[in-house]
């Protein structure tokens, strides 16, 4: 329709004026898989699916793709070694062989979120890392989408923000989706040190309608000046596997990954 066209255009010309709507780890979370990654090294990207979100930043390295969805699977073309598992039961690899192991929009869609992290921490070789990507569940939309009836919500967000089908068909559960619940899990599960990123952006939802749009990005402006990691909209966080001994390794690349996955108001 004309008027939420409209609607978009002044919405969007709006947003570009606030400094949290530009720094976005979501954007930037090929990026960020592909600084960790090199010539010869295994990564399981997790949720493959379709597609590689990260394939194109990472040439040498070996993707192995793995979904709970064969179909999803059968229709990558940028990943040859694709694999059909439940990932909260088990990550088909053996023990010690992955460098990388990575999710993007997948944490929220699981039950049993401990035992995938446990498997990951099995598969990860001592010093691996594991980067997750995922809505945090006190986000404005988060709270929505567990409130609406599945079928409902997933229409709703289809109808009103452009690209929301990308992002797949599957009920959410948000089990252990805040950065404090996920880094303790992580902890909890011998990953050290655990490095966690927050972003503040999520209006682009509600670029429908300018007037709730406007609202939101100064709610989110708000939040992001008081550093409200816990109300951010998503979180990325970036844990390694301890080498042989117990001895934790920083993680420089992280660190050194300065604005490109920092937000505005994050610590």
């Amino acid at each position: 329709m004309w008027i939420i066209d409209i609607n978009r255009k002044l919405s969007k010309r709006l947003g570009s004026f606030f400094p949290h709507s530009v720094n976005k780890i979501t954007d930037n979370y090929p990026a960020i898989v592909g600084r960790f990654a090199g010539n010869g090294r295994v990564i399981v990207d997790v949720g493959g699916g379709a597609q590689c979100a990260f394939a194109e930043e990472c040439p040498g390295s070996h993707i192995i793709a793995v979904d709970i969805s064969p179909s999803e699977l059968e229709r990558n073309r940028q990943v040859s070694d694709r694999r059909v598992a439940d990932v909260t039961e088990q990550i088909p690899l053996p023990d010690n062989s992955a460098d990388i192991v990575s999710s993007r929009f997948v944490l929220e869609h699981l039950r049993g979120v401990g035992h995938f992290v446990e498997e990951a921490y099995r598969v990860l070789k001592p010093g691996g890392i594991f980067i997750t990507l995922f809505p945090n569940k006190n986000a404005p939309f988060s709270l929505i989408n567990r409130v609406l009836p599945a079928s409902f919500a997933r229409k709703v967000a289809y109808a009103l923000k452009e690209g929301a089908a990308e992002y797949g068909i599957f009920p959410a559960y948000y089990e252990y989706c805040s950065p404090r619940a996920f880094r303790r899990l992580c902890e909890g599960k011998g990953f050290t040190p655990v490095d966690v990123k927050v972003m503040y952006f999520q209006s682009s939802y509600f670029y429908f309608f300018f007037p709730l749009a406007l609202t939101s990005l100064c709610y989110e402006w708000i939040i992001s000046r008081l550093r409200l990691m816990s109300l951010s909209t998503h979180v990325l966080v970036c844990a390694r596997r301890p080498t042989e001994g117990g001895q934790a390794v920083g993680l420089k690349e992280t660190a050194s990954l300065g604005s490109l996955h920092r937000p505005v108001g994050s610590p």
